[in-house]
């Protein structure tokens, strides 16, 4: 990986369009527009009326208010050889979002500033312009036109599927000016999968309630994680991809630490001001009806299928917590045992109840 500085770029002054404006979008948005540059947005529903009517408000790591263009299309949007768009919607709404902007989007730089790998995927098999961003960056909405940024500043830019160029330095050096802790990555795809394997446990968080900062506490969801992270290592080390992990430890290292015996304090203490969740449990408190776990666990999953390794753990994720969107509950409706007797279940059933 190239780590930051103060990188020399040509002197181009980027236009940012954040499409899909949600909590990191706007947390984005607002500290790019802080540099001076211009930033619009796209979005939705009651969150692009209260964009249009009272601005956008921020609050947490990021503090303040900015009054952004927003609309719903980007043909409402200032538009220019400079122009850059920002994904920042959940992966199941890429798609048609793209296809409705493809013909102003077709030759302009797309980065994805999403979870998981398949926007990239999808987005370079029809040739746009494609560029991946991984993304360390905790926030929500809260209310329409209101989000909190929870944690996290670290955003890593690279062309796809692996290079830098020009106008990754540049962005990267708006965002380093911006206060973000922003860095480029020659081989961005390698990073993405890293922070993919660290989405599995979204899932388990969601449909146990457990925020971020209480995930490892206890021995017990320790153990749980580890189990999906050692799945995946088989699947990913068959299929001969390299996943860079997220720290200084390995996949096999993570497991390990991670099957330490004994109780670990969330630290620093959590508070209700300081506790945050994962996307996915924001999805399902909302009762948004979709969740993006067929991306991360499901891709496990899939590649599993592909190479011939099991995947009960990360199908079983994927399969309970898609069900719970899809049924409109809330976080919270099942337990690690719950969990653990569900995949003793499918392993049994792939093996035809043996």
């Amino acid at each position: 990986m190239v780590r930051g500085g103060n990188f020399m770029t040509n002197e181009i002054t980027n236009n940012y369009i954040i499409h899909g404006a949600g909590g990191i979008g706007c947390v984005v948005a607002a500290r790019l527009a802080d540099t001076g540059r211009r930033v619009s947005l796209i979005a939705r529903g009651d969150h692009l009326l209260a964009l249009q009517q009272n601005g956008l408000q921020v609050h947490g790591d990021t503090d303040g208010k900015w009054e952004l263009p927003a609309a719903s299309h980007a043909r409402d949007l200032v538009i220019d050889e400079n122009t850059v768009i920002l994904l920042t919607m959940k992966t199941d709404d890429t798609f048609s979002a793209v296809e409705q902007h493809q013909e102003i989007y077709r030759d302009l730089p797309i980065v994805c500033f999403q979870n998981g790998v398949t926007n990239e995927a999808w987005l370079a098999e029809r040739n746009f312009h494609t560029y991946g961003c991984t993304v360390m960056v905790g926030a929500g909405i809260t209310q329409p036109g209101v989000v909190r940024h929870s944690g996290g500043k670290i955003l890593e830019i690279g062309s796809w599927p692996s290079g830098v160029d020009d106008l990754c330095l540049r962005i990267t050096k708006d965002l380093q000016l911006s206060g973000m802790e922003a860095d480029v990555d020659e081989n961005i795809e390698n990073g993405k999968w890293g922070k993919l394997v660290r989405n599995l446990s979204n899932a388990y968080l969601a449909l146990t309630d457990l925020s971020v900062q209480e995930a490892s506490c206890l021995q017990e969801d320790r153990s749980f994680i580890a189990d999906v992270i050692e799945e995946t290592a088989n699947v990913t080390e068959a299929a001969g991809l390299f996943v860079r992990s997220i720290g200084k430890r390995s996949l096999r290292e993570q497991i390990d630490h991670l099957r330490t015996d004994g109780v670990w304090p969330a630290r620093p203490y959590v508070t209700e001001a300081t506790r945050s969740y994962p996307s996915t449990w924001q999805d399902l408190k909302a009762k948004r009806g979709s969740v993006e776990v067929d991306h991360f666990n499901g891709a496990i999953v899939r590649l599993g299928e592909i190479h011939g390794v099991e995947t009960p753990f990360n199908r079983v994720l994927r399969d309970l917590c898609v069900d719970a969107a899809v049924r409109l509950l809330g976080p919270g409706t099942e337990t690690c045992d719950s969990l653990r007797t569900a995949v003793t279940n499918t392993a049994q059933g792939a093996r035809g109840g043996t």
